[in-house]
């Protein structure tokens, strides 16, 4: 990551706040590059809903969408804090962040105005995007999930004042609602916010069983890619075809 990069990741994750440590560097690592104009299409968003200092605010909307309303939600004194695990990436990506890379340069500007306490209760970033695309041989497949260890646990939110979470998104995407579990069965209150809803809803995630856990755990580990930084992101291989006694590379 270049000295600008290292700025721009700064501004998003400033030293010494409560949640700097869960921001993501990947995503920001890789927009080398990337139009610092300003973005037209891009609105701060008044936010739908204005929770108390209790709560931990999720958005897990669509690319640019989820960075509008972060910002939204900083003017209101949240921390913004991204948890973007994809990477840039060359060529034919499936999923296809640079206009997430541009929001991000043109939403710094906007963060710079707001003051924000270092220990303000956070809005982490999602793309809702994520896991969208279909596997092509020779594209890029950039496509990530959300782990556990990607939010903090139950207990450190709980030793920051934090007893409630509210996702806002349109659906709920399986790896998230893994978090979510655990987070409910620590004793977390849990809401849900769609653009059909007036005010959050109570939000009760249901357990998966063992074949399910093994399952996804089997699809994350083989359909997902990862890169030498540690994020999601590599060049998927050409395919291997059969000839005569056995198989050749295409390509």
């Amino acid at each position: 990551m270049n000295n600008e990069l290292l700025t721009l990741y700064k501004i998003w994750a400033p030293e010494g706040t409560a949640w700097a440590d869960w921001a993501k560097p990947v995503l920001f690592a890789s927009l080398q590059g990337t139009s610092q104009a300003n973005y037209a299409e891009m609105q701060v968003a008044p936010p739908e809903l204005m929770p108390d200092r209790k709560t931990m605010v999720i958005v897990d909307l669509p690319g640019v969408q989820g960075v509008e309303e972060a910002l939204g939600l900083a003017g209101g004194g949240f921390r913004p804090v991204p948890l973007y695990n994809g990477v840039m990436g060359d060529g034919m990506a499936l999923v296809d962040v640079r206009p997430l890379g541009r929001a991000l340069h043109c939403g710094a500007d906007i963060l710079r105005t707001i003051t924000l306490p270092a220990d303000a209760p956070p809005v982490f970033m999602l793309d809702a995007n994520r896991l969208e695309g279909t596997r092509i041989p020779l594209s890029f497949d950039n496509r990530w999930c959300v782990f556990a260890q990607d939010m903090p646990s139950a207990r450190y939110l709980k030793s920051k004042g934090i007893d409630k979470v509210i996702l806002r998104t349109e659906r709920l995407q399986t790896d998230l609602s893994r978090v979510l579990y655990d987070y409910q069965q620590a004793g977390l209150t849990l809401y849900i916010s769609t653009k059909n809803d007036r005010y959050p809803r109570i939000l009760t995630v249901k357990k998966r069983n063992a074949l399910d856990n093994f399952a996804y755990r089997l699809r994350t580990t083989l359909g997902l890619k990862r890169n030498s930084a540690g994020g999601f992101g590599s060049k998927i291989p050409p395919p291997y075809e059969s000839g005569g006694g056995g198989y050749y590379r295409m390509g």
